[in-house]
């Protein structure tokens, strides 16, 4: 009898054992990829600030000029890097990138971390 009830408890709790490590896998993929998702949605909304800015340039015309900031680090931890071409805007981060399209046909340097100025002179967007 004493046998029985002891394999009986060793079952349970190798079954309990069985069902916390699977809980936790699962809550632990969840975890990552909302993780993911955030540093996603964190670089598409810098993308999309920075095309904005390149728009409202283009369609305001010669004289523009505005400040505006980047932060350093997508969702505070993830370095990133933005290039304008043929109008076209990409943000890269580590193993993934996203694009927009832009108005701009010239844009004269680099969209960078911190503190921009946006400038068009004579239809041309330069970033200082």
């Amino acid at each position: 009898m004493k046998a029985q009830i002891s394999l009986e408890f060793i079952t349970f709790v190798g079954i309990l054992l069985f069902i916390t490590a699977l809980a936790s896998f699962i809550a632990f993929n969840n975890i990552s990829d909302m993780y993911q998702n955030s540093i996603d949605r964190d670089a598409r909304s810098v993308a999309k600030l920075v095309a904005t800015e390149i728009n409202i340039a283009t369609e305001a015309g010669t004289g523009y000029s505005h400040k505006f900031s980047l932060p350093h680090l997508l969702y505070g931890e993830k370095n990133y890097s933005l290039n304008t071409t043929n109008q076209d805007l990409y943000i890269f981060w580590p193993s993934k990138s996203y694009f927009l399209p832009i108005l701009a046909y010239n844009v004269t340097g680099q969209p960078q971390h911190g503190l921009n100025t946006i400038k068009n002179i004579n239809g041309a967007i330069i970033f200082e």
